[in-house]
């Protein structure tokens, strides 16, 4: 009996012990933290930020310039775009403009052209 009972105890702490490292809330990685500042900045500040994590070109820095893709101002979407064509990773970039066709995905493909 006591042997049953001992099994269940440690049962029900490696339960409980699981339980706690699924629910408990997850530190922000400083990737996510960046992101989250982002916003907060002007857009001319936006812009030289993607100029400067452009020189990083670690998958942290790459991960925010394909979101800043999809900023709400252009010039900040378009410095984007050249950093990463700067970098050669084009297929974030024409994935962008293929799922987002129209104006924007033009003036920034004419924009490119012009910077090459």
């Amino acid at each position: 009996m006591l042997g049953v009972t001992l099994v269940l105890v440690v049962l029900i702490v490696s339960l409980a012990t699981v339980g706690f490292v699924f629910v408990k809330p997850r530190r922000k990685r400083d990737a996510d933290l960046l992101v989250d500042q982002f916003g907060n900045l002007s857009n001319a500040e936006r812009c030289e930020f993607i100029f400067a994590i452009a020189t990083l070109d670690d998958p942290s820095s790459l991960h925010l310039l394909e979101r800043a893709l999809d900023d709400p101002c252009e010039a900040v979407s378009l410095a984007a775009a050249h950093a990463l064509t700067m970098a050669g990773r084009t297929a974030p970039l024409q994935r962008f403009l293929s799922e987002h066709p129209g104006d924007r995905a033009e003036s920034i493909t004419a924009s490119l052209e012009l910077l090459a």
